[in-house]
């Protein structure tokens, strides 16, 4: 067999457990039931909470905390000086072994450290213990019932050894969201980019029909192919004489049309032939430019979306708040946010579902986004982030290139109404000025063509269209290029998108199959076990949906009724009982490297009878020596009823018992041989004159003896004293003892002989001169061994006069019953 036993738990400076210098060290058996008692506030919860945490490396219910409490400050015992938490876990493997001690250590900045005995890897032994029902605390099993489906089906795959996958599967399951997908990819982004490619493809090939069309003559062809099209370009310009020596030896891309207009400026002479070659060039470009700029229809199209997209933005709070709502849907989904109705900004709870309201709210930013989408879909597919050309040309120097400034803003889709509204008609101004420029230069070359030779002007139309053709040749490669990129790109993720949809679906079939399977070992023990606890015709039943996370809790049979909400119908036992019989049944079947568990406080919900139960399962059915191959199991429990439970069992062998007191102030001890532990301790620090280590000690000692008699003998103490100075605290705690018994002396019914009220006036005189004196004016260099020792003494002597001898001759003393009753 694998695994592991816990052997020994040692804690100091943990949460409830001060122990300076003196560790609480709880020694357990592997082949016994393991039970622990303490009174409320003790430090039961402190062990498994230090457990927990050497385990987990957290503790969740601190961890869980709002911001403003500070969770973290509380993993370290407040009065120790040392500022560091140490548990050591001894750890016996269950195959036979020597022991390992794993040691975790915190400090005050929260800092951990492992490290194990004997060259183990402490952290993989920590990983291999860290499973769901390994530390099971009362509200870990309450909170089971009370999950969400989807919950409960995460939580119950790391009962079943299967948290990995779970937790495998979601991430997958995030990977593949579309949303969070295509953000990730930047998707809206290449897809604008696709369709502004294809715009400028189209008005490329636009283009090129045009300057293909005045350079040749004829029609272009789009399904002629590219060659025999430029073929036709350099015969067109290579057949007219004066620019065939510019064309011969060249490719039709090679001929510079530059040279060809200054060819027919040298054949013509004069200005004018140079003003018309420029006036061609720039009716050219203006003309290109127009082309290029939306249509009003465009234009009113685009204020539609931009309103549109307004509205719902209304709607919202804006960009801030959507930030917001996702980083609190986030939160609030995740399973370490155990209420749903707790909002994670304020603290403050809610009747209804925080995460449906944040939900609902994110819904109307999804509402934005897709008029964010269709906006920016019409912005790139209308051209209008291409018209760089057109602005540039229009606008006047001292005037701002507002659709250069809108541009990115528009691929992005978040031009509001007002924004879009001065874009369109800031357009609407320049085309008027483009078309009255393209006006003009038309005017002025049909006045210069009058004034030139015919054939000339033809020559300069030709090399100008000749121009134009190269040119959105050019730019008709180039956008081809980017659209072929793009394409590639999309192409890429979209593969990716359909391996990881692929892989998601697969892997969450497989995770639910193997979830079902071993739901299916688990039901029948769970109903056998449930029926031990309850004694009752109630049937549980656990169902999970093929393919799903989700896991539903039933009623099989709810006496003579199939089928029926355990939820609706079980009382608060009835609940715990199933629960805790789901989890004991996983820890049954799938163990895993922990062949322990520990049960902090999973009993307070049912009444005596069912707690008896409960116990007689652990002890018969599950745990170990009772079944064999069974799990070590360790009870922690304040309940009185289950202490006697507890100590009958003891005395009949295969249980192990143990109570354990003491203040989180001072020290946690178990009660046998714990204040001798102190005792000794101190001693020896006296013998070699240590009394810097000594001195603290004794005011430990003696304020445990202190409250010893105070407990064992039922003085009443004031509740205020815990609140003064704590150097004045074992002084309070000896007045309130001797007012009690001057009270009872007066009454006349002190059970104390006259020997003992004479040794308690000497004894408190020795502490308080020779100690507490000094102690509470912080003059420790007044202490010196000798003077300690017998302060140690007169302590001894202080609470021997409570005690009795019994029976007499025999040595053994005991505390009186009160201070009016012997026994």
């Amino acid at each position: 067999m694998s695994g592991w036993y816990l052997q020994k738990v040692s804690i100091e400076g943990f949460r409830g457990i001060n122990n300076e210098g003196a560790p609480l060290v709880l020694k357990l058996k592997p082949d016994c039931v393991n039970s622990i008692s303490a009174p409320n506030g003790v430090g039961k919860t402190s062990i498994f909470d230090a457990v927990v945490y050497a385990i987990t490396g957290r503790v969740p219910k601190l961890d869980d905390l709002p911001a403003a409490e500070k969770g973290s400050s509380y993993y370290l015992n407040r009065f120790h000086a040392g500022g560091v938490g140490t548990i050591i876990l001894t750890l016996a493997p269950a195959g036979g072994g020597a022991e390992v001690d794993v040691t975790v250590r915190r400090d005050a900045a929260g800092g951990q450290t492992v490290a194990a005995s004997a060259g183990a890897d402490g952290d993989a032994i920590l990983a291999d213990l860290n499973r769901e029902f390994v530390l099971l605390d009362g509200k870990t099993f309450q909170d089971f019932i009370d999950f969400a489906p989807q919950r409960r089906g995460r939580s119950f795959a790391g009962l079943l050894g299967l948290k990995r996958y779970s937790s495998l599967r979601q991430g997958l399951a995030s990977l593949t969201h579309t949303k969070a997908f295509n953000n990730h990819f930047g998707v809206a982004g290449k897809e604008a980019k696709k369709s502004s490619a294809v715009v400028s493809v189209q008005r490329a090939r636009a283009n090129i029909r045009e300057a293909f069309k005045a350079l040749v003559g004829a029609e272009y062809d789009p399904a002629e192919a590219e060659t025999t099209m430029l073929a036709k370009a350099h015969s067109a310009l290579s057949s007219i004489e004066l620019l065939r020596p510019l064309c011969e030896g060249r490719t039709f891309e090679e001929i510079d049309p530059s040279s060809c207009v200054d060819a027919a400026k040298a054949a013509e002479g004069g200005e004018a032939r140079t003003e018309l070659a420029n006036i061609l060039r720039e009716e050219a470009r203006w003309a290109e430019a127009l082309k290029a700029a939306p249509s009003e229809a465009d234009a009113r199209r685009l204020v539609e979306l931009a309103d549109a997209r307004d509205a719902a933005l209304k709607l919202t709070q804006g960009d801030l708040f959507r930030q917001l709502y996702s980083l609190s849907e986030t939160i609030l989904a995740n399973d370490g946010w155990m209420d749903k109705c707790v909002c994670p900004t304020c603290d403050q709870s809610d009747a209804g579902s925080v995460l449906d309201h944040v939900r609902d709210k994110i819904a109307a930013f999804e509402v934005v986004e897709t008029a964010s989408a269709n906006l920016a879909h019409e912005w790139t597919q209308k051209g209008w982030n291409q018209l760089d050309d057109l602005e540039r040309l229009s606008k006047q120097a001292d005037e701002q290139a507002r659709l250069a400034e809108a541009k990115d803003v528009g691929l992005k889709g978040a031009l509001d109404g007002t924004r879009v509204r001065s874009v369109t008609e800031w357009l609407k101004t320049l085309t008027d000025r483009a078309v009255a420029k393209v006006k003009q230069l038309a005017d002025s070359k049909a006045i210069l063509e009058k004034s030139l030779p015919e054939k000339l002007t033809a020559v300069v139309e030709k090399a100008e269209a000749a121009r134009r053709l190269q040119s959105n040749l050019s730019d008709l490669r180039a956008a081809v290029r980017e659209h072929s990129a793009v394409l590639a790109d999309l192409a890429r993720i979209a593969r990716v998108k359909d391996f990881l949809d692929a892989a998601s679906s697969c892997f969450a079939g497989a995770e639910s199959a193997a979830s079902a399977r071993r739901l299916a070992a688990i039901e029948p023990v769970t109903r056998t076990i449930f029926a031990a606890i309850m004694h009752t015709d109630v049937v549980p039943a656990l169902r999970k949906r093929a393919g799903s996370e989700d896991l539903s809790i039933s009623l099989a049979q709810f006496w003579t009724l199939p089928d029926i909400s355990a939820q609706a119908v079980l009382s608060e036992s009835y609940r715990n009982a199933f629960a805790i019989s789901v989890y004991l049944a996983a820890a049954s079947l799938y163990s895993g490297g922990a062949k322990f568990l520990i049960l902090d406080d999973v009993t307070s919900s049912f009444d005596s009878g069912h707690q008896f139960h409960l116990m007689n399962v652990i002890k018969g059915q599950f745990a170990r020596p009772g079944v064999a191959d069974g799990p070590q199991v360790i009870l922690l429990s304040h309940d009185s009823v289950l202490e006697k439970l507890f100590n009958t069992n003891a005395n009949e062998g295969g249980w192990w018992h143990q109570c354990i007191q003491g203040t989180a102030r001072t020290s946690v001890l178990p009660q046998s041989g714990a204040i001798h532990k102190i005792r000794d301790a101190t001693h020896s620090f006296l013998d070699t004159g240590n009394t810097v280590d000594a001195a603290p000690r004794i005011r430990q000692y003696l304020e445990f003896k202190l409250e010893e008699v105070i407990s064992k003998v039922g003085i009443p103490v004031p509740i205020g004293i815990a609140f003064n100075d704590d150097k004045h605290m074992a002084k309070n705690l000896i007045d309130a003892i001797k007012a009690a018994v001057d009270l009872h002396d007066a009454a006349g019914r002190l059970v104390l002989e006259p020997a003992q009220i004479a040794g308690l006036g000497t004894s408190v005189a020795t502490i308080v001169s020779n100690y507490l004196s000094h102690w509470s004016t912080a003059q420790t260099h007044a202490f010196t061994a000798p003077a300690l020792k017998g302060v140690m003494q007169a302590i001894e002597n202080f609470a021997a006069c409570f005690q009795f001898e019994q029976p007499a001759g025999s040595g053994q003393y005991r505390y009186y019953r009160s201070l009016s009753q012997r026994t």
